[in-house]
């Protein structure tokens, strides 16, 4: 019995002075992070954070310009129809033997005599063309095609856009706390006074996280203001990116959580699309897929027609 006792002393002394040694650990590496968050918080975790988001944000606002040279032959077979009246020019002279019945005064008629004559080089006859002109040749191709792409005019601006506002309530939060003592004791004086700060309040960073690009894109070039072909105009869906955390990313944009949440704006965006008959794999994603299929299925019409096989051409739906 005794022994049990001593036992349980020990034991009870060892947890006091292992909950001491833990506690007095903690305390110090606490005091070690009060000494050092405010460096933590300026020279790893913003340069980091802010660094993600402002990779994100430059590389929406990017613009692709790049020049493809185009060298190749290509073979040109047709029939081109000609139909009009033009003037020609005799190179060299023509000799011509006509006969025709001459009436001679005080002579008389002469029937089928021959008449030579001659049309001189450089004579200009007019003539009419209405034939078809047969093609069959090989031409140079020589171009240099020029395409200018804004990223954010792509489809590519909605998941970058959707990347950069998962960081962007972090990063506001962070350049809103306070990066010395002095700035926390007031951040502290407000809290206790009831004025709690906007930590989602927009910064200087936060207007213009980009500074810009290493080199130019678009200078020089001419067709930036050419209207889009009719048959190529995009359609807006009303498809809005999802965001981060909703508690923040309404703090950040409030415009878009007062028609509802994203989820519930893009429900709505799907049906209208639907609504209006445009198939869902032009906007879901799923064009890449949509397009592999038809090309499949090009092909085993191509091989079906080749070995003499009853061809149909399978519909394709909307949400395959």
């Amino acid at each position: 019995m005794r022994a049990l006792k001593t036992l349980g002393s020990l034991i009870k002394n060892f947890m006091i002075l292992f909950s001491f040694i833990v506690s007095l650990i903690l305390v110090i590496v606490l005091a070690i992070l009060l000494l050092l968050i405010f460096d933590i918080k300026s020279n790893i975790a913003t340069p980091l954070i802010g660094g993600l988001h402002s990779s994100f944000v430059g590389l929406d606002e990017s613009t692709i310009d790049w020049t493809i040279p185009v060298r190749d032959r290509i073979p040109v077979v047709l029939n081109i129809p000609l139909e009009t009246e033009t003037v020609v020019v005799l190179t060299r002279a023509v000799p011509l033997a006509v006969n025709a019945n001459i009436t001679l005064p005080g002579v008389g008629q002469l029937n089928n005599a021959t008449v030579f004559l001659q049309l001189p080089a450089g004579l200009e006859l007019p003539v009419r063309l209405d034939l078809d002109v047969p093609v069959n040749e090989e031409l140079d191709i020589a171009l240099d095609v020029r395409a200018v792409i804004p990223i954010s005019e792509t489809q590519l601006h909605d998941p970058i856009s959707n990347l950069r506002l998962l960081f962007e309530p972090i990063v506001r939060i962070l350049d809103n706390l306070p990066a010395d003592f002095d700035q926390a004791g007031a951040f502290i004086s407000d809290l206790l006074a009831g004025r709690m700060p906007d930590l989602l309040a927009e910064t200087d960073y936060s207007r213009d996280p980009w500074i810009g690009f290493s080199q130019t894109a678009g200078v020089g070039y001419t067709l930036g203001g050419e209207p889009w072909p009719m048959l190529n105009q995009p359609v807006t869906t009303g498809i809005v990116p999802t965001g981060g955390i909703p508690a923040l990313d309404e703090g950040i944009r409030p415009e878009v959580y007062a028609n509802g949440t994203p989820r519930e704006i893009n429900r709505r965006a799907f049906d209208d699309m639907t609504g209006l008959g445009l198939p869902s794999y032009f906007y879901d994603g799923s064009y890449a897929l949509y397009r592999h299929r038809m090309l499949l299925s090009s092909s085993q019409s191509t091989v079906r027609a080749e070995t003499g096989e009853a061809t149909s051409s399978p519909t394709l739906q909307a949400n395959e």
